[in-house]
């Protein structure tokens, strides 16, 4: 981190009050963007395990017969 006041947040390039409080506590934009597309990522393995579930019903169903 840089000593001098004058320099720019490394978050932004520019240093207002939010991205440098952000930047001083280690949060980054690519941080920001992953915690941002979690709920998206969450809706896929939902829909992964309902899918093998369903094929393993099929499967088991079908060898029952």
């Amino acid at each position: 981190m840089s000593k001098n006041a004058n320099e720019g947040c490394p978050v932004s390039g520019g240093c207002d009050v939010v991205s440098c409080w952000l930047s001083k506590v280690g949060v980054t934009r690519s941080l920001l963007i992953t915690l941002g597309l979690l709920p998206f990522a969450w809706n896929g393995v939902v829909f992964l395990k309902d899918a093998v579930l369903h094929a393993w019903n099929l499967v088991t169903a079908l060898n029952g017969q």
